[in-house]
């Protein structure tokens, strides 16, 4: 983890790739003209609220609030979706194999089947519905409880602390 600023648009750009060769995954977060080419570059390119149109238009992600706490909100919902993708999954399989299975061998009307594959898109939605990977970081069932109160004491510059643990020249 690291974090670079100051930099030519040819170096941020640089910096990427060369980044993205060693390191696979690389996120970039930009507001400028100056940053879309490495907002593109980037596996994953967040333009942030008062941003160029060229950088909006570059970027994957596009954050339309101020400050410094939609990023770490964005951070904390990536583990979060991808175990709620990894639950609908699940869900859905098990569910098509036993619907699938009592039809089959006709222990249930191939009609009753086919009437219950809504109910399998109706759980999916459901769980996906339950899951609201997008809450607050004192929300958040992994932030802990000094994070939240470092939240609600201090507000943005706790925020700015908890991003200060990234090194950045």
């Amino acid at each position: 983890q690291s974090c670079h600023g100051g930099t030519t648009p040819e170096a941020k750009l640089a910096y990427i790739n060369k980044k993205r060769l060693g390191a696979g995954t690389v996120v970039m977060i930009g507001d400028g003209v100056n940053d879309a080419a490495a907002l593109a570059a980037a596996s994953v390119g967040i333009a942030v609220q008062g941003g160029a149109e060229a950088s909006l238009a570059a970027a994957d992600i596009y954050i339309s609030r101020s400050g410094l706490s939609p990023i770490l909100q964005l951070i904390d919902a990536g583990p979060r979706t991808l175990r709620t993708i990894h639950t609908i999954l699940a869900v859905s399989l098990v569910y098509n194999i036993i619907a699938g299975t009592l039809a089959m061998t006709g222990t249930i009307h191939p009609m009753i089947a086919a009437a219950m594959m809504p109910l399998s898109s109706l759980s999916v939605l459901t769980v996906a519905v339950r899951s609201r990977p997008w809450r607050t970081l004192a929300e958040s069932s992994q932030a802990t409880s000094a994070q939240a109160n470092l939240q609600r004491a201090n507000g943005e510059p706790a925020q700015r602390e908890l991003l200060r643990s990234i090194p950045c020249p």
